[in-house]
């Protein structure tokens, strides 16, 4: 399934975040850390504040969800992409479209080639099954169960040296 058969796809319209002044709405960028979050600004009446939940692609290629209203960046070629769910997806449901786009595609975009609607819109990912909830207690589980096998048999080797 393409992603703009699940998502409204936008580009962002903002100022670079210097131009702002200190302020209430979360101005998501390019870092992968703070899930985006470089500032707190107050947006220019010209800006395109989106309220969430939604997903915010950077420039770069790294998902992020949204649940609440947040300024993406939007000057240039390094600008934003918004994933706005076209029918109501839940919390679980945005955290997992935007983890399978970064493993799917995030390798795609660097920053000699920048993530833009264009490159995005026909991208696919994988359906989830909405008719069953999504329960990742067992993965968490099994991954727990193979990190501490792992980390034994590392402990193993090293005691064995």
């Amino acid at each position: 399934m393409k992603i703009c058969e699940i998502f409204r796809v936008e580009v962002a319209r903002s100022k670079s975040v210097d131009d702002y002044t200190t302020g209430k709405i979360p101005f998501v960028t390019n870092t992968e850390l703070n899930n985006g979050i470089v500032a707190y600004v107050e947006p220019f009446d010209e800006d395109k504040v989106f309220a969430g939940p939604a997903i915010c692609v950077s420039g770069l290629g790294h998902a992020t969800v949204h649940a609440n209203a947040f300024l993406p960046k939007g000057n240039g070629g390094d600008s934003c992409t918004i994933f706005s769910p076209l029918v109501e997806l839940t919390h679980t449901e945005l955290v997992y479209y935007a983890a399978l786009f970064n493993v799917l595609h995030k390798w795609r975009f660097s920053y000699g080639r920048k993530a833009s609607k264009r490159r995005l819109d026909d991208l696919d990912l994988a359906p989830i099954h909405t008719e069953a909830s999504i329960d990742l207690s067992g993965e968490i589980e099994s991954n727990n169960e193979m990190m501490l096998a792992l980390l034994k048999s590392k402990e193993k080797a090293l005691s064995e040296t």
